[in-house]
Formats: C-alpha cells, sequence, structure tokens
C-alpha cells in the first residue's frame, strides 16, 4: 500500500487472492506463499493479442525491497557504454548488483543488441546490461573476449570473459543460495527471519488452520462454564495473529482426533485478540498459554512440550489423583509393578511411590504430598503410610521415609532414603530421578541436565546405546565415581542437533559412540575419548583422570562471545521520521518541549508560592523530598 500511495502516478497496481493467479506467475506452492510481486510490462505492447512480459520479485515484500525492485523495473532494459567499463557507474551497481556488458563491433552491433535485450529480460532485477562498442572505449579489448562483468565490490576490476551460449552468462549471475553471504540488514521485514528461533521455524513450517470442531471457542459468557465443570477443561489463550499460537491451536485440534475416547479432558481455546477481557481477568501475559482448570481447584499451568503427544500425554495422565493414596501392601505391590495402570504404560515410563510409617505423616509424608502435586500430569505417583510400609521398604534397601521409582523400560525399581532431606530439595529430586540413571539428551531433558550445573558427560550414539556401553557407563553410575558429571547419553537419530556439535567439535562427524566431556567453566574445553579406544570402567576412568592432570588436549573450546540477536532492532519513530518529520519523533520532541514548558510554568508558581512561606528558610540538604520527588518525575 505504500509503494502503491508513493508510485501509483507511475505504476498501476492491482492486488489479488485468486491462488490461480499466482499458480499462473508463480512455480511455487500458493499455499506455502505468503505474498508474491509481479511486475508485467505492457508499456511496448501494442497488439491486445500479445502477451507482456512478466518480472517476478524473488525478495520478501519489505518496504525497501518493494522500492528497490520497482526502481529497477524504470531502468532502461539495455544500455550503451562508449567508455571503459572499469569507469561505468550505474543505479544497478549503486543497490548491489552486477552489470554484463556485451562486447561488441561495428559490424555485429545489431545482432549483439539483439542479444543484449534477450539477456537483460532474462536478468531483469537481477543484474545490469550494457553493450560495449570496443571502438568508442577507447581501451584496448582482445577479440576474443565477449563478455565482461563488473561487480558491485568497490576497486573490483571488470572481468573479461570468452563465452558460447547465453545461458553460460545466467549461470554465472545465479548464484546458489547457499553460496550468497547473508544481508541480515536486507532482510529485517522477511517474517522467516526472526530474532526469535522458534517464531522463525514455525513460520517456515506454517500451514492452513484446521477446522476447530472438537476445540470449542469461548467466549466471555461460555468461559465461566469451566470454573463449574466436574470434568477438567485445557484451554488454550492465544492471539490469531501470531504464529506460534496457530501452531500450538492446530495441536489441539490433533489432540482431539487423535486421542479421541481416551482423554478425560475437555479442550477449549480463548482468542484473547477478541475475548481481552477473559485474559486480563485470569492474567494471561503469555501468548499461547495452556491452563487446565477444574472445579475447587486452582488452576494448573501447562509448562511441558508444545507438541501434540506430549500435551496428550500430560493430559491423560493429569487426571490422576497426585499423589494416589494406597491402603494397603497389596496395593503398594500392584502400584510399583505397574499393575494398577495397565492402560497408562504407553504414556509413562516411571512410577513413584512414597513409603512412610504411621507416625511420620504429619512431616516428611506432608511434605512428599505438597512436592508430588507439583508433578500431576507428569508422573504418576503414589503414597503407603500403612503398617507394613517399613517392611516393603526395607525389601529394597531404604528404610522410610523411602521413595520407590519403579521403571518400566529397564523393569529395575531403585530405591532412595529422604530422611534429613530438606522439603524444599524433594521436588528437585523427583524431577531428577524421573530421568533416570543413565538419561537420554533430548530437547525437554536438556534444561534439566544444564540445571545440575556440572560438567556435561555424553555418550553421542547412533541409536539406543549398546547393551555393553550401557553396561559399562551404568556399572561407573552406580558405583558413584561419576557423581561430578552428569552423565547422559544422546541419540542423534532422534535429535540431529547431535550431529551439527559433533561436527563444530571435530570439524567432521567421527565414529559413533563417541564419548564427550564438555566442561562450562570459564575455559570452556571439550574433551574427547579417544578414538578407537574401547568404551570400558578402566579406559573411562583413565581418560577422566588424565583430563584433571591436564594431560588431555582438548578438541575444541566453546564460544565466550554472548548470544546476541541474529538481526538488529527495529527503530520504528527513526524510520517514520525519515518518511514525515512531522509523524514520529518530531511530535515527541514538540511534546516534551511543551510538557517542559508546564513544568517551567508550575516550578515559577511554587518559588513564589514558596516565598511567601516559612520552606524557603529550611536548608536545602534537610528538604530532601522536593529533590527526590523531581528525580522520580524523570
Amino acid at each position: 500500500m505504500e509503494a502503491a500511495f508513493a508510485h501509483g502516478s507511475t505504476h498501476q497496481f492491482v492486488v489479488t487472492t485468486e491462488s490461480n493467479v499466482l499458480k499462473s506467475m508463480s512455480p511455487e506452492d500458493p499455499s506455502l506463499i505468503s505474498a508474491r510481486l509481479v511486475f508485467i510490462h505492457c508499456k511496448s505492447v501494442t497488439n491486445a493479442d500479445q502477451k507482456c512480459q512478466r518480472t517476478l520479485s524473488d525478495q520478501p515484500l519489505t518496504t525497501i525491497h518493494i522500492h528497490r525492485f520497482l526502481k529497477l523495473m524504470g531502468l532502461p532494459l539495455v544500455v550503451e557504454v562508449s567508455d571503459d567499463p572499469n569507469k561505468f557507474s550505474s543505479v544497478h551497481l549503486q543497490l548491489g548488483l552486477p552489470v554484463v556488458f556485451i562486447l561488441s563491433q561495428q559490424e555485429t552491433y545489431e545482432v549483439d543488441m539483439e542479444t543484449a535485450e534477450d539477456v537483460a529480460w532474462q536478468l531483469l532485477g537481477k543484474a545490469g546490461v550494457g553493450v560495449v562498442q570496443r571502438e568508442k572505449s577507447g581501451i584496448n579489448i582482445p577479440v576474443a573476449y565477449n563478455v565482461a562483468v563488473k561487480r558491485p565490490d568497490e576497486n573490483s576490476p571488470v572481468k573479461y570473459l570468452k563465452l558460447k551460449e547465453i545461458q553460460q552468462i545466467l549461470d554465472l549471475i545465479h548464484v546458489p543460495k547457499e553460496e550468497q553471504p547473508e544481508k541480515p540488514e536486507e532482510s529485517h521485514g522477511d517474517p522467516g527471519v526472526q530474532d526469535d528461533e522458534v517464531a522463525r521455524d514455525v513460520y517456515r513450517n506454517r500451514r492452513p488452520v484446521l477446522p476447530l470442531k472438537l476445540v470449542p471457542s469461548l467466549t466471555d459468557d461460555t468461559f465461566k462454564t469451566v470454573f463449574s465443570s466436574a470434568r477438567p477443561t485445557a484451554v488454550l489463550f492465544y492471539m490469531i495473529w501470531e504464529h506460534i499460537s496457530i501452531t500450538l491451536l492446530q495441536f489441539f485440534q490433533e489432540v482431539a482426533e487423535k486421542y479421541k475416547g481416551i482423554l478425560e479432558v475437555s479442550l477449549a481455546a480463548v482468542n484473547c485478540a477478541d475475548w481481552t477481557v477473559v485474559c486480563t481477568k485470569e492474567k494471561i501475559t503469555q501468548f499461547p498459554s495452556v491452563r487446565i482448570y477444574q472445579a475447587g481447584q486452582e488452576p494448573v499451568l501447562y509448562q511441558g512440550m508444545m507438541g501434540t503427544d506430549e500435551l496428550a500425554r500430560f493430559l491423560i495422565l493429569f487426571h490422576l489423583e497426585c499423589p494416589r493414596q494406597l491402603h494397603t501392601v497389596e496395593e503398594a505391590g500392584g502400584f510399583i509393578s505397574g499393575a494398577m495402570h495397565t492402560s497408562l504404560r504407553p504414556y509413562h515410563n516411571t512410577s513413584i511411590l512414597g513409603l512412610f510409617t504411621l507416625d511420620m505423616k504429619e512431616g516428611a509424608a506432608e511434605d512428599f504430598i505438597m512436592a508430588a502435586r507439583q508433578l500431576r500430569g507428569s508422573a504418576v505417583v503414589g503414597i503407603y503410610t500403612g503398617e507394613s510400609a517399613s517392611v516393603l521398604a526395607q525389601q529394597y534397601g531404604a528404610p522410610p521415609p523411602a521413595i520407590l521409582f519403579s521403571r518400566r523400560s529397564v523393569q529395575k525399581v531403585n530405591a532412595v532414603s529422604i530422611h534429613n532431606v530438606p522439603a524444599d530439595e524433594i521436588l528437585p529430586l523427583l524431577k531428577w530421578e524421573l530421568l533416570g540413571e543413565f538419561p537420554e539428551v533430548t530437547v525437554e531433558s536438556l534444561p534439566a541436565l544444564m540445571k545440575r550445573q556440572k560438567p556435561l558427560l555424553i555418550l553421542f550414539s547412533d541409536g539406543v546405546p549398546s547393551p555393553r556401553n550401557e553396561k559399562h557407563i551404568l556399572s561407573l553410575v552406580r558405583g558413584r565415581y561419576l557423581e561430578q558429571y552428569v552423565t547422559c547419553w544422546l541419540n542423534v537419530k532422534n535429535t540431529p542437533a547431535g550431529l551439527l556439535v559433533l561436527k563444530t567439535y571435530f570439524s567432521v562427524i567421527p565414529p559413533l559412540p563417541q564419548l564427550v566431556l564438555i566442561s562450562f567453566d570459564s575455559l570452556g574445553q571439550v574433551f574427547a575419548l579417544p578414538v578407537g579406544q574401547q568404551i570400558s570402567e578402566v579406559s573411562i576412568l583413565y581418560w577422566l583422570e588424565m583430563v584433571k592432570a591436564g594431560e588431555e588436549v582438548p578438541v575444541y573450546f566453546l564460544s565466550k562471545d554472548d548470544w546476541g540477536p541474529p538481526l538488529p532492532h527495529y527503530d520504528f519513530l527513526a524510520m517514520m521520521d525519515e518518511v514525515d518529520p512531522n509523524l514520529a519523533a518530531q511530535k515527541i520532541r514538540i511534546r516534551m518541549k511543551s510538557t517542559r514548558s508546564k513544568k517551567a510554568e508550575m516550578s515559577t508558581k511554587e518559588e513564589k508560592r514558596q516565598s511567601t512561606s516559612l520552606r524557603r528558610t529550611i536548608p536545602k540538604f534537610i528538604d530532601g523530598k522536593e529533590e527526590s520527588g523531581r528525580h522520580e518525575e524523570l
């Protein structure tokens, strides 16, 4: 619209939302394109049956790119050059585009001009085209050369070439994308290039919004029903114009369709762009946000992964009592073996059981219950305070108060005594034990692993670690030889980012499995178990001792640079000020002047008032309230 306002007297502007028009002009899938700009050249067309040439802009639709594109479309198709090409200057070079010269001589001038026009149409908007007459250029250009290229780089000499086909010229100018240097200053308006990498990827992978049949939209009237419903309701608060909100809205619909009949939680959504009163009352400050409401209880904020299966797993486990009160030793045994929740086996791996004697109900048991409530939707938790709690705890080698962790994947029960464990450390203990003895590094688990603030000892593996390697590492973990490290493994098939990490550390991807030690201290050293060395208890301990002694050479050093935003911040006021000085910053300056003048008037009145009072006799160092007030104002 800004371009149409500025260039409307020169060009005619037409806008359409018809996808068939876009199909006829662009080879790309219309559903994946937000917008395209096409320049149709009909000025020189005299016959109505004759087709007009079309030029498709391949740049994002920003004010700068549109203005640049229209400027290029208004330039002459081919220019005649009579001077030295090295001294040639044009708008193309000023805009950072190359210029192609067709080297001609008098007897072939007309044919060379036709060739130049053919090349110019194909390079329109990407390069300038000129015809150089050898006789008039004043320099001796060898007859063997027929094409020259001048790059926009300063002090870059003209390159003379001998080419046989027009396609060779096009190949010379059409540099593949991966070879083009990135220019963030020219990509500010591209929604696919954003400071927030998550928003960028969501935008790039966006899809049309699904019909929300199973996820009703709530209004200020219908939202009240979530507080009285006995069935829990998961409500998505979103903004209709925000990419991540729309993506999570689609996840909600996918959860409703994929897990229909399994979920015991209703799904609903509130568009905060329409129902601001609802979102304000609920104190929603982040978008998107998911809250689960149930009658008579405080709403629970979902803080897990924003994915279909992760969200569904949380909602499936949410309806369980947390912790579930077990009354007999048989129930406790069935709980720890997994027999009590056979239908939930696909959705959780670890069951947690707290064991407390009757005299511990008021102390350790209460602390455990408070911590367990924080895990609702994330884990299956039970508590047994019966007479046989001591017998059951002793069976697993941990006297009460104790917590049993039953891991179905390894068919093993791990017991931890929480005797003398502070109340505020129980929840972190539960969360850490949920990860397992030898946890996998995933997008979901990485924050918890990093919170340990210890060096990471990672086994990079092409799939699940072999039983042999896992056995050796678990032996060291259970023997408490690796307590000063966070020992974990990463499956590069499930988490492909691991391959990029390895390539950064080693320059090439080493043979897998590969054991790596990453230290996050001031040195940021990365060490690797020597390639070809077998993974065993002895080799790992010996290698770690060599690292401590300074005998191992780091394979990489972590960067000390801060992670800044990839794009500079917008200065909207400055941009508006350039267009019209009366719009933005100028007005602010005017307001500032008027504000200052008002303050000056008030100050004069105040001085007059004070001159007739005893206040002026108080020393300034005692009268500090007035000064303090002025500073707060500033």
